[in-house]
């Protein structure tokens, strides 16, 4: 017993060791961090640390068809997605996890837009299993499948995302679960794909877990594939801006707001900021139906 008890306590020791000896690497696009890009940022990392990402737009080398080459780090933005942008210019791909990245690899608190690839135009997840949560996902188009997220080979975990505009020639607009992926996929958006669907899964495992995601208004369906767990749905999610404006903060009342989720749990990237501020298109007859 006193064996078993020293070995914990080494464990202990080693893991608080390894905790304080990690070290937050700072991107700042104008200089005076330690990167100017992200890419450079990761390089500087490894596993354990964090690189943090000041606000900004991030577009061009260095902040795009980046990897996290293997590395078990946290890369997060200082500021949210709201305000920490990797603008892909319908160029290039967003994020890479293709190196045997595990559940420590982090990516959180970007918006990612206008990515472009054959598979995972925003982020990409073969033979890895990282987590990626935080994110809004916008406007990124895939020639396959996954014009939000590809995954394949692993067991990402996928939470609390807001995947808006995207999609996919062969499906999965918003995520695509491939072959021996097993994915888990909870509390996020996926509205408005422009073609494919909100998911697609092409083998996906028996272990693939999808709960509690809003699915709405996605052009292919709503159709969950695989490993539906339950308390999915399918209701606007009704954000503060009208759709087009890149605003994904939810109104008061939103179904994916903590309060009226019926998860009970927010869900989506974005936290309530306005009460009723989106509008739509009214015919007149319907204006005047209101007086009558």
């Amino acid at each position: 017993m006193r064996q078993v008890l020293n070995g914990l306590v080494m464990v202990l020791v080693l893991g608080a060791a390894a905790s304080a000896n990690a070290t937050t690497w700072h991107v700042i696009p104008g200089g005076g961090g330690d990167a100017t890009t992200i890419q450079a940022g990761i390089n500087l990392a490894t596993d354990g640390d964090i690189v943090m990402v000041a606000e900004g737009t991030y577009t061009g080398a260095g902040n795009v068809n980046v990897s996290f080459n293997g590395k078990n780090i946290t890369v997060q933005s200082e500021s949210g997605p709201g305000l920490t942008i990797v603008d892909c210019q319908s160029t290039a791909q967003g994020f890479r996890f293709i190196t045997g990245e595990t559940s420590s690899a982090m990516l959180n608190g970007f918006t990612i837009k206008n990515a472009r690839s054959t598979k995972g135009a925003a982020i990409q997840c073969d033979g890895s299993s990282p987590t990626i949560c935080w994110n809004v996902i916008s406007g990124c188009y895939a020639s396959s499948m996954g014009g939000g997220v590809y995954t394949k080979k692993g067991s990402p975990v996928i939470f609390n995302n807001t995947l808006d505009g995207n999609g996919a020639a062969f499906g999965g607009g918003g995520i695509a679960l491939a072959a021996q992926s097993n994915a888990r996929v909870y509390h996020n958006i996926i509205c408005g794909s422009t073609a494919g669907g909100a998911f697609v899964c092409s083998g996906a495992g028996s272990s693939t877990f999808v709960s509690c995601n809003d699915l709405y208004g996605d052009t292919g369906g709503e159709l969950i594939c695989a490993g539906d767990a339950g308390q999915n749905y399918s209701t606007d999610p009704l954000f503060c801006g009208i759709p087009g404006s890149g605003n994904f903060f939810l109104q008061l009342t939103s179904p994916c707001s903590q309060s009226f989720s019926p998860c009970g749990i927010g869900v989506g990237a974005l936290g309530v900021l306005c009460q009723v501020t989106a509008t739509q298109p009214v015919t007149w007859g319907k204006v005047k139906s209101m007086y009558r």
